[in-house]
């Protein structure tokens, strides 16, 4: 059953990995993963919402950097060093589509899909008739690493879990430290 389980990875993997590349849909793909780099695209967000809004959005932002840093931890740090999973563009190099250099770290779970869908969560919560907009930009970031060649579908569906519980564990965190902090005073 594991083995079959890896087959359909790999094939679901190969059949987004082979959709059709040219220039536009790879500067698609590359411009949602670029702006999914370390949360970049929802801290973009956050300062225009910031500029607008003033400080009423402080808890998304303590929410979001405590996410990356959460995220730094236990995805880059720690479970890609544990599970030490190949990238397709290393474990079958020859039959990847890859647009950008290899990447130096491991697979799983990916960092671009954790980050997307902690994003997704946080802004949501105070934004929820955006949600839905929020959701596809994570979508699309966590997309566009199998369309690049950077990792397999379960890799993707592993990261988004993991980030939708860190979002909701950061989320939970700033409340509680900010409803202790103003009983206090």
């Amino acid at each position: 059953m594991w083995q079959s389980l890896k087959e359909l990875d790999k094939a679901v993997f190969l059949f987004v990995n082979h959709l059709p590349h040219n220039l536009l849909t790879d500067s698609f793909f590359l411009f949602f993963s670029s702006i999914g780099f370390y949360g970049f695209i929802w801290f973009a967000i956050l300062i225009i919402l910031f500029l607008i809004d003033g400080l009423d959005n402080r808890k998304e932002i303590l929410a979001l950097l405590l996410a990356v840093i959460v995220e730094v931890v236990i995805v880059e740090l720690t479970l890609k060093n544990i599970f030490i999973r190949l990238r397709p563009e290393s474990a079958f190099p020859r039959e990847v589509l890859l647009l950008i250099p290899k990447s130096a770290t491991f697979s799983f779970p990916s960092g671009h899909a954790a980050l997307a869908f902690t994003g997704a969560y946080i802004m949501s919560q105070a934004r929820k008739r955006w949600s839905w907009l929020f959701y596809v930009l994570a979508f699309l970031v966590a997309v566009s690493r199998l369309y690049l060649g950077k990792h397999y579908p379960s890799d993707i569906i592993a990261g988004s879990l993991l980030g939708l519980l860190i979002g909701i564990i950061a989320v939970k965190t700033v409340s509680l430290a900010e409803s202790h902090v103003f009983k206090k005073r």
